[in-house]
C-alpha cells in the first residue's frame, strides 16, 4: 500500500466512478481500477463492490474511507505550515519576558503583531530574568526580555532601551505637587521596595545610602506592578520603570520624574549561534515602536498641572 493506492481510492469515492476519478488523477480509467484491486490486496479489505460499470462502497470502504480523510486532513495541515513557514520563517513566535515588561510592554506589541500576522501564534512566558535567559539560551523560546544578562550567558544580546526611574506617589500626597522628586524628599517616607534578585533593587538603595537618606522599609514586593499597585492603596511611595508607572496612571496616582536618573535596562536576548528569526525581526520593531511611543504618552503624566519648579 502506498500513496498512489490511497489517492486512486480517494478519488473514486469523492468522484463516485473510476472514469471520474481517472480524469482527476489525470490517468486512465484501467490504470485507477489496478491500483484499487491492488489497495484490496494490500489491506485484505472489500473496498467496493460491483455492480455493472457501478462501484458501490462497503461498510469496510466507508469505515476505511473516514481514517483516509482523516489523513488527508493532517497532510492538509502540514501543507499549511509549510507555507507559512515558506513565507513567515515560522507559524509560532515563542516570547520569553521579565514582568516590568511581560505584563505591560509585551502585549502591547503583541496585539499590533498580530494585526498584521493573524496565522502566527505566539506564546509570551514571564518569569524572572535569569530564567528568561535560560529559555532564550536553550531555544525553548524565539526572544527575550530580560533587565539584566549575566556574564556566563551563552545568549546574542542587544539594547532595547535604558529608561530613567520615576517616583509613584499617592496623587494626595504632599510630594505629588513638586515637579521632580531628589532624594532627599524621600526621608523619613513610607518606600515600597522590591524583593527581586536582577540587580534593581540594589541600584535604588544605593543611590539613597550615598544621599544619606533613610526611609521606612516596611513593604517588600517581587515585582514593579504590585509595588505600584501598593502605593495605590496608599501604603507608600516607590521608584518605578516608567512603562510600568503608565499602566498604573490615574486619579489615585501621581508620577514624577526622579533624579539623578537611575537607568532601567531592557536587553533583548537571542538564541545563541542562530540566525534571527523573520518573525522575531519583525516583533523588534514593533517592540521599539511601542516603546517609545509608551514613554511619549507618559510625558504629559509627569508634570503636576501648574508645576513651575520645586
Amino acid at each position: 500500500m502506498n500513496l498512489k493506492h490511497i489517492e486512486a481510492f480517494r478519488a473514486v469515492m469523492v468522484a463516485g466512478s473510476m472514469t471520474a476519478a481517472a480524469r482527476e488523477l489525470f490517468t486512465s480509467q484501467p490504470n485507477v481500477s489496478r491500483l484499487i484491486t491492488q489497495l484490496e490486496r494490500d489491506t485484505g479489505l472489500l473496498l467496493f463492490q460491483r455492480s455493472g460499470v457501478r462501484l458501490i462502497p462497503t461498510s469496510e470502504g466507508n469505515a476505511f474511507f473516514r481514517e483516509v480523510e482523516r489523513a488527508f486532513v493532517g497532510l492538509q495541515g502540514l501543507a499549511s505550515a509549510a507555507e507559512q513557514i515558506r513565507n513567515l520563517g515560522s507559524g509560532r513566535l515563542r516570547i520569553a519576558a521579565m514582568p516590568s515588561a511581560g505584563m505591560t510592554l509585551v502585549p502591547h506589541a503583541i496585539k499590533r503583531f498580530q494585526d498584521t500576522h493573524p496565522g502566527v501564534t505566539v506564546s509570551l512566558h514571564v518569569n524572572a530574568s535569569g530564567t528568561v535567559n535560560h529559555w532564550t539560551a536553550s531555544q525553548f523560546c524565539d526572544l527575550g526580555l530580560a533587565v539584566y544578562t549575566s556574564e556566563t550567558s551563552a545568549c546574542d544580546v542587544e539594547l532595547l532601551a535604558q529608561s530613567p526611574a520615576v517616583c509613584v506617589l499617592p496623587a494626595t500626597h504632599r510630594l505629588a505637587k513638586r515637579a521632580w522628586l531628589k532624594p532627599q524628599d524621600f526621608a523619613g517616607e513610607r518606600f515600597v521596595s522590591l524583593c527581586n534578585g536582577d540587580g534593581t533593587r540594589a541600584l535604588m538603595d544605593d543611590v539613597f545610602a550615598r544621599a544619606g537618606v533613610e526611609r521606612v522599609l516596611a513593604i517588600e514586593a517581587q515585582y514593579t506592578a504590585i509595588c505600584c499597585e501598593m502605593v495605590r492603596c496608599g501604603m507608600g511611595m516607590t521608584l518605578s520603570h516608567p512603562i510600568v508607572a503608565r499602566d498604573f496612571a490615574g486619579p489615585d496616582i501621581a508620577i514624577r520624574p526622579f533624579r539623578p536618573s537611575i537607568l532601567f535596562p531592557i536587553y533583548l536576548l537571542f538564541p545563541p549561534h542562530q540566525p534571527r528569526t523573520r518573525l522575531s525581526v519583525e516583533f523588534v520593531d514593533l517592540l521599539r515602536d511601542e516603546h517609545d511611543a509608551a514613554l511619549r504618552q507618559l510625558e504629559g503624566l509627569l508634570r503636576p498641572a501648574g508645576a513651575g519648579g520645586r
